[in-house]
């Protein structure tokens, strides 16, 4: 997997981080609208197709998604909860920061 580095400068110049940011201000909204399936769990595939939303293509949305996923995954069930969605405005941001400054936060 790549690093948390090679992932920030995977992020298109153009990446609409307000919006996804936005779309995450809400954990009980952003989980809805992750939950592609209705069946109450949130997988790095659906991660994954929100990022591909976002503009993020190909492999950049795969290892995003695996890097956010692990991240937000805090009680490692392999599944994201609204519980979980709280940190991901931060992850985004410093994902955003690396990208911008060539450094790891």
């Amino acid at each position: 997997m790549p690093s948390e580095q090679e992932t920030a400068n995977a992020l298109p110049s153009n990446f609409d981080v307000a919006g996804l940011k936005n779309a995450f201000s809400n954990p009980t909204q952003a989980f809805q609208m992750l939950d592609k399936n209705n069946d109450g769990k949130v997988t790095k595939e659906d991660l994954e197709i929100l990022l591909t939303q976002f503009g993020i293509q190909g492999m950049a949305a795969k290892f995003m998604a695996k890097l956010i996923f692990k991240k937000l995954d805090a009680d490692k069930s392999g599944t994201i909860e609204p519980s979980d969605l709280v940190h991901a405005d931060g992850i985004l941001t410093s994902l955003l920061k690396m990208k911008k400054t060539g450094q790891s936060a």
